[in-house]
């Protein structure tokens, strides 16, 4: 915490006009004063904590508006909305009249959720103020619940007869009936705000983030063009569009725009890093290492830097840069994809041995992240079809980590690459018990009945579950797919990997729609698939040989 700049003297000495000398306030005792003392020196050692307390005692002996204001401060500062809402309101009976005064007692309340006293807040608010901007004030403390939004949506109805067209207070409403999943409702309720203020940015927002939740992301990205042509130097609308931009499949015109944001700029973390990842992904490598470089020199989001520009040294085909870039990465977010990636880097110069090693000695280094480590391994084991190693390695691991559920569901799927079906069950069984709802497990346990075995009955159990928990999830939507394929519903099958396929342009989801094409004598069609998985990957195996198997047929 920095130190506050106001001296205990301004807050406890107050001049008076009787002679030429300032004397100490009457309302202050000597305690009080030596309380309000030793709180100063806490602030000054960084001690906020140990402040508030004799400041809010103060304040209720004195009434004082400075040591009221003082101690406020240091509430806002802790985020202690239960001193900071009766702080507020001392500060509201001396003050009635301030408007800052009403709008930190409707900070307060609404953090508490107590709906009734922050509309009261707010209504004294606006009729000192008309037009004073709650958007910040609901952005930052609307309830977290939807029964605590729900209510403070109840609570706004008593101030709709005074205010009908504060635009204001229609945003709030837009905002929380928008958290409650209410979208049309929440749509109406942002148009009737800009309709009143059509070039608030908060709103604009709003409107464009409603849109695109309710699937209206086309439109969404019209009002986000929109307000780029009306605010060109805005960071916050600039930004907002990109990620539109990406959300609807135009990732070259999203690093175009943030690209046009650098120079006035130049040294954004945020900026730089967005427009390093999307120049990554873009293939644009020269533009990517400028954004990346300069981030590793500022610090900031150095190792994820460090990590992308590893990449593209590989991509170069310079894997000593990207072994030296890869070892500079430390504890933290990144460390465990860096030692996937030096892992894969060793394998691949035939130095397996010496990436077990690495990362033998990374889990002795990072206990925390032994059991994410050990799955590497034995993926990276698996990669080489040494499955018995992995399987090995995995067992071990779990006599070690008997909790870890990563653990077991990597030795199941382990156990079903060697198609050990009875293995695989019995770790995806006690995978389910130990977390019954889970749709990533019963997804995996559905789709691998659905393919390998005649027990389709079961397999439609535990998909339709998993499709109920998450039915936006493309893995989960192509083994709902591939269970109709099995079952000879080539309709319903090819409507559902379809649609994975459209949402996530994956391998294996790619040969299954080529696959149900091929079947059903959409031969054409089913090439235009393999294809477009070959101009990804030109020498992906997987695809390869399935194109192949189809192909060779007479």
């Amino acid at each position: 915490m920095s130190r506050f700049v106001v001296t205990v003297l301004s807050v406890l000495l107050c001049t008076t006009s009787h002679g030429d000398s300032a004397t100490i306030g009457s309302s202050f005792s000597h305690e009080g004063l030596f309380r309000l003392m030793h709180a100063e020196f806490s602030l000054s050692r960084n001690q906020p904590d140990n402040a508030l307390a004799p400041y809010r005692e103060e304040a209720r002996s004195t009434g004082d508006p400075q040591v009221i204001e003082r101690a406020l401060q240091i509430a806002n500062y802790l985020q202690n909305s239960e001193a900071g809402l009766e702080l507020a309101g001392l500060l509201s009976r001396l003050r009635p009249e301030t408007a800052s005064v009403w709008y930190q007692t409707a900070y307060h309340a609404l953090r508490l959720q107590q709906p009734d006293a922050a509309m009261n807040a707010i209504g004294r608010l606006i009729a000192l103020n008309p037009e004073a901007e709650l958007e910040a004030l609901f952005l930052s403390a609307y309830p977290s619940s939807p029964e605590g939004r729900t209510a403070l949506l109840s609570a706004l109805d008593q101030l709709d007869s005074q205010y009908p067209k504060n635009s204001h207070l229609l945003f709030a409403r837009a905002l929380l009936a928008g958290e409650n999943n209410r979208f049309p409702e929440a749509i109406d309720y942002v148009r009737r705000s800009l309709a009143l203020k059509p070039d608030s940015i908060p709103a604009t927002l709003l409107h464009a983030r409603l849109l695109g939740l309710n699937k209206q992301e086309k439109d969404a990205l019209d009002v986000l063009s929109n307000a780029v042509m009306k605010n060109p130097d805005s960071r916050q609308v600039n930004l907002h569009y990109a990620r539109m931009l990406i959300k609807t499949g135009h990732p070259f015109q999203a690093e175009s725009r943030i690209r046009q944001m650098l120079p006035k700029n130049p040294n954004d973390e945020e900026l730089l890093l967005m427009h390093g990842l999307l120049a990554f992904n873009n293939k644009h490598d020269t533009e990517a290492r400028y954004s990346l470089e300069k981030l590793v020199l500022t610090g900031e989001h150095d190792d994820e830097a460090r990590y992308y520009l590893a990449l593209i040294a590989r991509r170069q085909n310079n894997p000593e840069q990207a072994a030296s870039l890869l070892n500079a990465i430390g504890p933290g977010p990144q460390y465990v994809q860096a030692m996937s990636e030096l892992s894969d880097l060793l394998v691949s110069d035939k130095r397996l041995d010496e990436a077990r090693r690495n990362l033998a000695a990374a889990r002795r280094g990072q206990p925390d992240q032994a059991a994410t480590l050990y799955v590497v391994e034995a993926e990276l084991l698996n990669k080489q079809n040494l499955h018995v190693e992995a399987m090995e390695l995995l067992t071990a691991a779990i006599a070690q980590h008997p909790t870890e559920n990563l653990l077991l569901f990597s030795r199941a799927l382990t156990a079903d690459r060697m198609k050990n079906l009875p293995g695989f069950e019995k770790d995806m069984q006690e995978l389910l018990a130990r977390d019954p709802g889970n749709a990533s497990y019963l997804n995996a346990l559905g789709y691998t009945l659905a393919d390998r075995t005649q027990r389709l009955g079961e397999a439609e159990t535990y998909l339709r579950q998993a499709y109920r928990l998450k039915p936006d999830d493309p893995a989960i939507i192509d083994s709902m797919g591939w269970l109709y394929y099995r079952l000879g519903n080539v309709t319903e099958a090819l409507e559902y990997v379809r649609k994975a396929f459209t949402l996530m342009q994956d391998e294996e989801i790619g040969t299954h729609l080529a696959e149900i094409l091929w079947i059903s004598g959409n031969h054409e069609e089913a090439a235009k698939v393999w294809q477009q998985l070959l101009d990804k990957k030109p020498d992906s195996d997987m695809v390869l040989k399935h194109k192949a198997k189809f192909e060779q047929k007479p």
